[in-house]
């Protein structure tokens, strides 16, 4: 199984109020968002329903309900504004006169479940927190699926769903609970290569969220006044400031010195480089940085193992931006579109090594090819609160950071 078998995936990590929930999926099959909210989820955000709530993906995700297929997601069932549902149902409707099968599956209010739904050839698999609860053997001509609650006073649901996940194969009970457990591990890269494989390992960060300093805001000192009036409605920041606490490990002296030349070299191109944390399995932390200061290791000789550390320390000197998310999978995906209106300048740097800079006026649209399939992760930097339109085909992975 690889990123090719997922034809949907909605974390529904979007902040309040958006209109759209994306798929991180290569189908881009993002959802329209009418009445829902987002709120605090199982993992990160969530998407809310309450009544007649709705986030409508137009695009066509199954090519057919033939195929074999798995669904996953995490729910919360609610309390409906006359009753308090104790149960989700699934429905299959096959072709037919009133042909349907029900799967009940207990889900009090309040508490999230993981639910799967395998289906290969005529063989339903239904799973609650990766534990098989039933299996359905039906021949006949899947329609579609729906997931309901026992809520019959009503015509709506009220509930939370995240991590949502479709799959166009049926995953095994061993691959549900893989899923179900697996988040990425944090990891830090520079230029997309993980430190690791320079052998350097980070075992700390400082400066990563932190608030950067204010730049000293306009202010007049009246003699006759006590302290000073200032300027506060226009705030800008100094560049950012990152410090990570390395070490670097290789199996002899030579080694030790491959590596870490290896590594110093890899700051000194020509331009900013970028770290990568992965903190989230589809939410990167991203910044644009360069190495200012001398790079000092502690060490000791050794023939053998050899054990060094230092602090790196690395400047963004653009510290709010905006990241996106582009997905190549061909010829037709190749462009990502960016149409904006500020009066200020921007900067994309759009993942690749590419950069457009000192971008301003009125929709303004930019355009970029990527060579490669991939995933890429373009930054906007510069005052983007001050960005009055701003449209793209690509995900807003952070809308302001």
């Amino acid at each position: 199984m690889d990123a090719n078998n997922i034809i949907l995936q909605m974390p529904f990590d979007e902040s309040d109020g958006s209109l759209i929930a994306y798929d991180y999926s290569q189908n881009r099959a993002d959802g329209a968002v009418n009445g829902a909210h987002f709120v605090t989820g199982k993992n990160g955000n969530a998407i809310s329903f309450a009544g007649s709530d709705t986030c409508e993906v137009s695009k066509t995700v199954f090519p057919n309900m033939t195929i074999d297929f798995t669904v996953m997601l995490w729910v919360q069932n609610r309390e409906a504004d006359l009753g308090s549902p104790q149960s989700l149902i699934w429905v299959l409707n096959f072709s037919g006169l009133k042909n349907y099968v029900e799967v009940p599956i207990e889900a009090k209010p309040g508490s999230w479940f993981s639910l799967a739904l395998t289906k290969k050839s005529g063989m339903y698999n239904f799973y609650v927190n990766s534990s098989l609860v039933k299996t359905v053997n039906n021949s006949g001509t899947l329609l579609g699926v729906s997931l309901n609650q026992d809520y019959y006073g009503g015509s709506w649901g009220f509930g939370l769903l995240d991590d949502v996940k479709f799959y166009n194969l049926a995953l095994t009970q061993a691959e549900l609970i893989n899923e179900m457990s697996s988040s990425k591990q944090q990891g830090y890269l520079l230029d997309g290569v993980n430190f690791k494989e320079y052998g350097v390992y980070v075992s700390g960060s400082d400066g990563v969220l932190n608030r950067p300093k204010l730049k000293t805001p306009a202010s007049l000192s009246w003699d006759n006044y006590h302290g000073e009036s200032v300027d506060l409605m226009h705030k800008f920041y100094e560049p950012r400031e990152i410090t990570l606490s390395c070490f670097v490990k290789a199996d002899s002296k030579m080694d030790f010195i491959r590596k870490v030349t290896s590594f110093q070299q890899q700051l000194d191109k020509a331009g900013t480089n970028r770290l990568t944390i992965d903190v989230h399995p589809v939410k990167p932390l991203i910044y644009e940085v360069y190495c200012k200061d001398a790079i000092e290791i502690t060490k000791e000789w050794d023939d053998e193992l050899m054990v060094g550390t230092f602090k790196l320390k690395l400047v963004e000197p653009e510290p709010v931006k905006r990241v996106l998310k582009h997905i190549r999978v061909g010829e037709s995906t190749k462009t990502c579109n960016v149409k904006l209106t500020s009066n200020k300048y921007v900067n994309i740097y759009w993942g690749d090594g590419s950069v457009d800079y000192d971008i301003s006026g009125d929709e303004v649209e930019i355009t970029h090819n990527y060579a490669a399939n991939g995933d890429y992760f373009p930054v906007i930097t510069g005052c983007i609160d001050e960005i009055s339109l701003f449209e793209t085909n690509a995900i807003v992975v952070w809308e302001k950071i």
